[in-house]
Protein backbone atom coordinates (compact mmCIF):
# COMPACT_ATOMS: atom_id res chain seq x y z
CA UNK A 1 0.00 0.00 0.00
CA UNK A 2 1.30 3.18 -1.22
CA UNK A 3 0.37 7.31 -0.49
CA UNK A 4 -0.06 9.23 -3.60
CA UNK A 5 -0.09 12.62 -3.20
CA UNK A 6 -1.64 15.21 -5.78
CA UNK A 7 -0.74 18.83 -5.37
CA UNK A 8 -4.29 20.94 -5.98
CA UNK A 9 -2.84 24.20 -6.29
CA UNK A 10 -5.80 24.93 -8.59
CA UNK A 11 -8.20 24.40 -5.92
CA UNK A 12 -10.38 21.66 -7.75
CA UNK A 13 -13.40 20.84 -5.83
CA UNK A 14 -14.96 16.99 -4.83
CA UNK A 15 -11.45 15.48 -6.32
CA UNK A 16 -11.35 11.54 -7.04
CA UNK A 17 -8.80 9.35 -7.48
CA UNK A 18 -9.71 6.60 -10.10
CA UNK A 19 -7.48 3.18 -10.07
CA UNK A 20 -7.33 0.24 -12.53
CA UNK A 21 -6.24 -3.53 -12.78
CA UNK A 22 -8.33 -4.28 -15.95
CA UNK A 23 -10.73 -2.00 -17.35
CA UNK A 24 -13.71 -4.14 -15.59
CA UNK A 25 -12.27 -3.63 -12.33
CA UNK A 26 -11.65 0.16 -10.82
CA UNK A 27 -12.41 1.76 -7.55
CA UNK A 28 -13.26 5.04 -6.92
CA UNK A 29 -11.81 7.13 -3.71
CA UNK A 30 -12.99 10.56 -2.50
CA UNK A 31 -9.75 12.37 -2.03
CA UNK A 32 -9.65 14.26 1.53
CA UNK A 33 -8.47 17.79 2.62
CA UNK A 34 -5.58 18.39 4.30
CA UNK A 35 -2.90 20.76 4.81
CA UNK A 36 -0.26 18.65 3.12
CA UNK A 37 -2.55 18.37 -0.10
CA UNK A 38 -4.68 16.17 -1.14
CA UNK A 39 -3.86 12.00 -0.92
CA UNK A 40 -5.43 8.65 -1.62
CA UNK A 41 -3.86 5.41 -0.63
CA UNK A 42 -2.93 3.36 -3.52
CA UNK A 43 -3.36 -0.60 -3.04
CA UNK A 44 -0.08 -1.47 -6.24
CA UNK A 45 -0.29 -4.98 -5.64
CA UNK A 46 -3.88 -4.76 -6.58
CA UNK A 47 -3.78 -1.37 -8.83
CA UNK A 48 -1.86 -0.93 -11.91
CA UNK A 49 -2.20 3.32 -12.70
CA UNK A 50 -4.68 5.62 -11.78
CA UNK A 51 -6.18 9.10 -13.10
CA UNK A 52 -7.46 11.99 -10.64
CA UNK A 53 -10.66 13.50 -11.85
CA UNK A 54 -12.44 16.57 -10.57
CA UNK A 55 -16.29 17.67 -10.15
CA UNK A 56 -15.26 20.48 -13.40
CA UNK A 57 -14.58 17.86 -15.66
CA UNK A 58 -10.94 18.53 -15.25
CA UNK A 59 -8.74 15.19 -15.58
CA UNK A 60 -5.53 14.30 -14.83
CA UNK A 61 -2.96 11.55 -17.16
CA UNK A 62 -2.93 8.75 -16.60
CA UNK A 63 -0.31 7.81 -14.28
CA UNK A 64 1.83 4.39 -13.76
CA UNK A 65 3.17 4.25 -9.84
CA UNK A 66 4.47 1.54 -9.65
CA UNK A 67 5.78 1.00 -5.91
CA UNK A 68 6.89 4.51 -5.53
CA UNK A 69 4.70 6.92 -4.03
CA UNK A 70 5.24 9.65 -6.27
CA UNK A 71 2.30 11.95 -6.79
CA UNK A 72 0.71 14.16 -9.55
CA UNK A 73 0.82 18.07 -10.24
CA UNK A 74 -1.51 19.40 -12.53
CA UNK A 75 -0.98 22.39 -14.24
CA UNK A 76 -1.67 25.23 -16.56
CA UNK A 77 0.92 25.64 -19.51
CA UNK A 78 1.25 28.32 -21.54
CA UNK A 79 2.84 27.17 -24.39
CA UNK A 80 0.03 24.94 -25.26
CA UNK A 81 -2.68 26.92 -24.01
CA UNK A 82 -4.10 23.94 -21.26
CA UNK A 83 -3.53 21.64 -18.49
CA UNK A 84 -0.59 18.94 -18.29
CA UNK A 85 0.00 16.64 -15.86
CA UNK A 86 3.53 16.78 -14.29
CA UNK A 87 5.02 14.18 -11.63
CA UNK A 88 4.85 15.63 -8.37
CA UNK A 89 6.98 14.95 -4.87
CA UNK A 90 6.28 17.02 -1.76
CA UNK A 91 9.72 15.84 -0.26
CA UNK A 92 12.10 16.89 -2.57
CA UNK A 93 13.69 19.80 -2.21
CA UNK A 94 16.41 19.82 -4.23
CA UNK A 95 17.35 17.82 -7.79
CA UNK A 96 21.09 17.60 -7.68
CA UNK A 97 23.46 19.03 -10.95
CA UNK A 98 24.04 18.20 -14.63
CA UNK A 99 27.28 19.03 -16.15
CA UNK A 100 27.51 19.30 -19.47
CA UNK A 101 30.75 17.99 -21.73
CA UNK A 102 31.63 17.75 -25.36
CA UNK A 103 32.96 14.23 -26.35
CA UNK A 104 35.12 13.99 -29.41
CA UNK A 105 35.39 10.64 -31.55
CA UNK A 106 36.70 10.62 -34.90
CA UNK A 107 36.17 7.28 -35.54
CA UNK A 108 33.32 6.27 -34.74
CA UNK A 109 31.32 9.78 -34.61
CA UNK A 110 33.15 9.76 -38.74
CA UNK A 111 29.40 10.79 -39.96
CA UNK A 112 28.97 14.24 -37.88
CA UNK A 113 30.67 17.07 -39.16
CA UNK A 114 31.94 18.30 -36.18
CA UNK A 115 33.14 14.24 -34.66
CA UNK A 116 31.74 14.90 -31.64
CA UNK A 117 28.59 14.67 -29.20
CA UNK A 118 26.99 16.77 -26.42
CA UNK A 119 26.64 14.92 -23.42
CA UNK A 120 24.81 15.90 -19.96
CA UNK A 121 25.60 14.34 -17.08
CA UNK A 122 22.72 14.47 -14.12
CA UNK A 123 24.40 14.20 -10.42
CA UNK A 124 22.26 13.61 -7.63
CA UNK A 125 21.97 15.31 -4.57
CA UNK A 126 23.70 11.98 -3.19
CA UNK A 127 26.36 11.81 -5.51
CA UNK A 128 29.96 12.67 -3.66
CA UNK A 129 32.35 11.83 -5.75
CA UNK A 130 33.81 9.16 -3.14
CA UNK A 131 30.54 6.62 -3.03
CA UNK A 132 30.28 4.74 -6.45
CA UNK A 133 26.60 5.27 -8.26
CA UNK A 134 24.51 3.28 -10.85
CA UNK A 135 24.89 4.28 -14.34
CA UNK A 136 22.02 5.02 -16.37
CA UNK A 137 22.54 6.49 -20.50
CA UNK A 138 19.50 8.05 -22.36
CA UNK A 139 18.65 9.66 -25.32
CA UNK A 140 17.65 13.15 -26.15
CA UNK A 141 19.80 14.77 -22.85
CA UNK A 142 18.20 17.84 -23.82
CA UNK A 143 15.11 17.53 -22.50
CA UNK A 144 15.10 14.94 -19.51
CA UNK A 145 15.52 16.77 -16.62
CA UNK A 146 13.69 19.42 -14.64
CA UNK A 147 16.09 22.21 -15.27
CA UNK A 148 17.24 21.11 -18.52
CA UNK A 149 15.74 23.68 -20.70
CA UNK A 150 14.00 23.41 -23.91
CA UNK A 151 14.04 20.29 -26.82
CA UNK A 152 13.88 22.66 -30.03
CA UNK A 153 14.52 26.51 -30.79
CA UNK A 154 10.93 27.10 -30.74
CA UNK A 155 10.62 25.12 -27.11
CA UNK A 156 8.85 21.93 -26.20
CA UNK A 157 5.52 22.58 -25.27
CA UNK A 158 5.26 18.98 -22.31
CA UNK A 159 8.38 19.62 -20.53
CA UNK A 160 11.14 17.70 -19.28
CA UNK A 161 10.43 13.99 -18.41
CA UNK A 162 11.60 15.22 -15.19
CA UNK A 163 14.27 12.12 -14.59
CA UNK A 164 15.84 14.02 -11.97
CA UNK A 165 12.73 14.30 -10.01
CA UNK A 166 12.10 10.51 -10.12
CA UNK A 167 15.79 9.20 -9.17
CA UNK A 168 15.46 11.87 -6.66
CA UNK A 169 12.60 10.11 -5.01
CA UNK A 170 13.96 6.41 -5.84
CA UNK A 171 17.20 7.08 -3.78
CA UNK A 172 15.23 8.63 -1.44
CA UNK A 173 12.68 5.79 -0.87
CA UNK A 174 15.31 2.71 -1.99
CA UNK A 175 18.91 4.17 -1.26
CA UNK A 176 19.55 3.60 -5.27
CA UNK A 177 21.56 5.98 -6.58
CA UNK A 178 21.53 6.42 -10.32
CA UNK A 179 23.80 8.82 -12.37
CA UNK A 180 21.85 9.64 -15.89
CA UNK A 181 24.74 10.45 -18.46
CA UNK A 182 21.63 12.03 -21.26
CA UNK A 183 22.97 12.16 -25.19
CA UNK A 184 22.20 15.18 -26.98
CA UNK A 185 20.01 14.13 -29.87
CA UNK A 186 18.59 17.37 -31.07
CA UNK A 187 20.02 18.32 -34.08
CA UNK A 188 19.96 17.44 -37.46
CA UNK A 189 21.64 13.94 -37.64
CA UNK A 190 19.17 12.76 -34.99
CA UNK A 191 17.04 10.31 -37.81
CA UNK A 192 19.87 8.77 -38.92
CA UNK A 193 21.96 8.15 -35.97
CA UNK A 194 19.18 6.52 -33.96
CA UNK A 195 18.30 4.28 -36.38
CA UNK A 196 19.74 1.03 -38.45
CA UNK A 197 21.18 1.09 -41.29
CA UNK A 198 18.36 -0.38 -43.62
CA UNK A 199 20.60 -1.89 -46.11
CA UNK A 200 22.68 -4.25 -43.53
CA UNK A 201 19.64 -4.74 -40.99
CA UNK A 202 16.37 -5.03 -43.24
CA UNK A 203 14.17 -3.61 -45.28
CA UNK A 204 12.04 -0.54 -44.31
CA UNK A 205 8.19 -0.70 -43.81
CA UNK A 206 5.98 1.72 -46.56
CA UNK A 207 5.56 4.13 -43.06
CA UNK A 208 9.55 4.56 -42.93
CA UNK A 209 9.73 5.30 -47.07
CA UNK A 210 9.54 8.90 -47.11
CA UNK A 211 9.37 11.64 -49.85
CA UNK A 212 12.95 13.01 -48.78
CA UNK A 213 14.56 9.30 -47.76
CA UNK A 214 15.38 10.73 -44.20
CA UNK A 215 15.35 6.66 -43.58
CA UNK A 216 17.34 5.10 -46.07
CA UNK A 217 20.64 5.29 -44.16
CA UNK A 218 21.23 4.58 -40.47
CA UNK A 219 24.54 4.95 -38.02
CA UNK A 220 23.11 3.75 -34.97
CA UNK A 221 25.84 1.17 -34.70
CA UNK A 222 28.51 3.42 -34.60
CA UNK A 223 26.72 5.59 -32.01
CA UNK A 224 26.17 2.61 -29.57
CA UNK A 225 30.15 1.74 -30.27
CA UNK A 226 30.95 5.45 -29.41
CA UNK A 227 28.73 4.85 -26.05
CA UNK A 228 30.66 1.78 -24.96
CA UNK A 229 33.96 2.88 -25.63
CA UNK A 230 34.72 6.32 -26.05
CA UNK A 231 31.69 7.85 -23.94
CA UNK A 232 32.10 4.80 -21.57
CA UNK A 233 35.34 5.77 -20.88
CA UNK A 234 35.04 9.11 -19.87
CA UNK A 235 32.35 8.39 -17.89
CA UNK A 236 34.49 6.42 -15.65
CA UNK A 237 37.81 8.43 -15.88
CA UNK A 238 35.97 11.41 -14.18
CA UNK A 239 33.10 9.89 -11.93
CA UNK A 240 32.67 7.63 -9.39
CA UNK A 241 31.23 4.72 -10.94
CA UNK A 242 29.72 1.12 -10.95
CA UNK A 243 29.54 -1.17 -14.52
CA UNK A 244 27.08 -3.94 -12.59
CA UNK A 245 24.00 -2.56 -13.24
CA UNK A 246 24.10 -0.22 -16.51
CA UNK A 247 20.58 0.73 -17.84
CA UNK A 248 19.63 2.61 -21.17
CA UNK A 249 16.57 4.48 -21.95
CA UNK A 250 14.57 6.63 -25.11
CA UNK A 251 11.85 7.12 -27.28
CA UNK A 252 10.43 7.10 -30.14
CA UNK A 253 13.73 7.00 -32.15
CA UNK A 254 15.66 6.81 -28.83
CA UNK A 255 13.05 3.92 -28.12
CA UNK A 256 13.77 1.73 -31.03
CA UNK A 257 17.99 2.87 -30.21
CA UNK A 258 17.82 1.68 -26.85
CA UNK A 259 16.50 -1.75 -27.80
CA UNK A 260 18.65 -1.91 -30.61
CA UNK A 261 21.67 -0.87 -28.35
CA UNK A 262 20.37 -3.16 -25.59
CA UNK A 263 20.42 -6.16 -27.66
CA UNK A 264 23.66 -5.63 -30.54
CA UNK A 265 26.01 -4.46 -26.90
CA UNK A 266 24.68 -8.12 -25.10
CA UNK A 267 25.86 -7.83 -21.57
CA UNK A 268 26.66 -4.19 -21.29
CA UNK A 269 23.14 -3.09 -20.14
CA UNK A 270 21.26 -4.74 -17.82
CA UNK A 271 18.09 -3.19 -18.48
CA UNK A 272 16.45 -1.23 -21.55
CA UNK A 273 13.30 1.89 -21.30
CA UNK A 274 12.04 1.78 -24.82
CA UNK A 275 9.35 4.22 -24.79
CA UNK A 276 7.10 4.18 -28.26
CA UNK A 277 9.67 2.34 -30.15
CA UNK A 278 9.59 3.07 -33.76
CA UNK A 279 9.63 -0.57 -34.64
CA UNK A 280 7.41 0.34 -37.22
CA UNK A 281 9.88 2.40 -39.82
CA UNK A 282 11.00 -1.72 -40.36
CA UNK A 283 8.84 -4.71 -41.58
CA UNK A 284 8.74 -7.28 -38.29
CA UNK A 285 10.93 -10.01 -40.70
CA UNK A 286 14.00 -7.33 -40.20
CA UNK A 287 13.83 -8.22 -36.70
CA UNK A 288 13.14 -11.70 -36.87
CA UNK A 289 16.23 -12.00 -38.97
CA UNK A 290 18.26 -9.78 -36.62
CA UNK A 291 17.26 -12.37 -33.40
CA UNK A 292 18.12 -15.39 -35.34
CA UNK A 293 21.86 -14.28 -35.41
CA UNK A 294 21.54 -13.51 -31.65
CA UNK A 295 20.35 -16.58 -30.39
CA UNK A 296 19.16 -15.76 -27.18
CA UNK A 297 18.94 -18.86 -25.60
CA UNK A 298 22.87 -18.90 -25.88
CA UNK A 299 22.99 -15.94 -23.54
CA UNK A 300 20.26 -16.24 -21.10
CA UNK A 301 22.53 -14.46 -18.46
CA UNK A 302 22.67 -11.38 -20.82
CA UNK A 303 19.89 -10.48 -21.64
CA UNK A 304 19.00 -7.30 -20.69
CA UNK A 305 15.08 -6.43 -18.59
CA UNK A 306 13.01 -4.62 -21.52
CA UNK A 307 10.06 -1.97 -20.13
CA UNK A 308 8.38 -1.43 -23.51
CA UNK A 309 5.57 1.08 -23.55
CA UNK A 310 3.37 2.62 -26.09
CA UNK A 311 0.17 4.76 -26.40
CA UNK A 312 -2.47 4.99 -28.75
CA UNK A 313 -3.69 8.72 -28.35
CA UNK A 314 -2.56 10.24 -31.35
CA UNK A 315 -2.08 9.05 -35.25
CA UNK A 316 1.61 8.24 -34.73
CA UNK A 317 1.24 6.37 -31.39
CA UNK A 318 -1.45 4.23 -33.33
CA UNK A 319 1.19 3.70 -36.40
CA UNK A 320 3.32 2.40 -33.29
CA UNK A 321 1.34 0.80 -30.77
CA UNK A 322 1.10 -2.44 -33.69
CA UNK A 323 4.54 -3.70 -33.62
CA UNK A 324 5.08 -2.32 -29.83
CA UNK A 325 2.78 -4.55 -28.51
CA UNK A 326 3.90 -7.41 -31.12
CA UNK A 327 7.59 -7.01 -29.93
CA UNK A 328 7.46 -9.23 -26.50
CA UNK A 329 5.77 -12.40 -28.74
CA UNK A 330 8.23 -12.20 -30.86
CA UNK A 331 11.06 -11.94 -28.86
CA UNK A 332 10.09 -15.09 -26.76
CA UNK A 333 9.18 -17.01 -30.20
CA UNK A 334 13.09 -16.65 -30.14
CA UNK A 335 13.80 -17.76 -27.15
CA UNK A 336 13.68 -14.40 -25.17
CA UNK A 337 13.06 -15.27 -21.32
CA UNK A 338 9.66 -13.63 -21.39
CA UNK A 339 9.96 -12.55 -17.61
CA UNK A 340 12.63 -10.11 -18.74
CA UNK A 341 9.97 -8.29 -20.96
CA UNK A 342 7.74 -5.73 -19.07
CA UNK A 343 5.18 -4.33 -21.07
CA UNK A 344 2.55 -1.25 -20.08
CA UNK A 345 0.13 0.54 -22.53
CA UNK A 346 -2.34 3.93 -22.36
CA UNK A 347 -4.21 3.63 -25.54
CA UNK A 348 -5.37 7.24 -24.78
CA UNK A 349 -1.85 8.87 -24.58
CA UNK A 350 -0.41 10.64 -27.22
CA UNK A 351 3.15 10.70 -28.67
CA UNK A 352 4.89 13.19 -26.08
CA UNK A 353 6.90 13.76 -22.80
CA UNK A 354 4.32 14.19 -20.80
CA UNK A 355 2.85 10.67 -21.53
CA UNK A 356 6.54 9.13 -21.15
CA UNK A 357 7.15 10.74 -17.99
CA UNK A 358 4.39 9.46 -16.61
CA UNK A 359 5.34 5.83 -17.28
CA UNK A 360 9.12 6.33 -15.32
CA UNK A 361 8.41 5.45 -11.83
CA UNK A 362 7.36 2.50 -13.19
CA UNK A 363 9.73 1.34 -15.05
CA UNK A 364 12.48 1.75 -12.46
CA UNK A 365 10.82 0.16 -10.15
CA UNK A 366 9.72 -2.80 -12.14
CA UNK A 367 12.97 -3.30 -14.05
CA UNK A 368 15.48 -2.48 -10.72
CA UNK A 369 15.35 -4.96 -7.69
CA UNK A 370 15.03 -2.18 -5.09
CA UNK A 371 14.49 -2.94 -1.26
CA UNK A 372 12.68 -0.04 0.52
CA UNK A 373 14.80 1.32 3.23
CA UNK A 374 12.87 1.97 7.05
CA UNK A 375 12.53 5.88 6.43
CA UNK A 376 11.27 5.69 3.27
Amino acid sequence: MKRIYFNNQKNLKNVMALTWYKEHEKQVFALEDCKEGLFFDFDNEKFKWFIIEAESGEITGMVFPGNLSLGVDYRFNEKLGRDLTYLWSRDIKKTGRVENHIIRDEKNLYYREDKSKKISVFLPESYDGVTPHDILYFFDAQNLFCMAGEYTDKGDPYGSWQLDLVLSEIYRQYGKSIIVVGIDNADSYRSRELFMNPKKFGELSDFAKTPDGEFSNGYLESLSSFMVTTLHSFIKENYCVKEDNIGLGGSSMGGIASFFCGLYEMGFYKYILSYSPAFALFKSEAFERWFKLIDFKKHPDLLPKIHIYCGGGDELEKNLLYQAVKMKQTLVSYGYDEEKVFESYDLDKPHNEESWRLVLPESFTNLLSLQEIENG
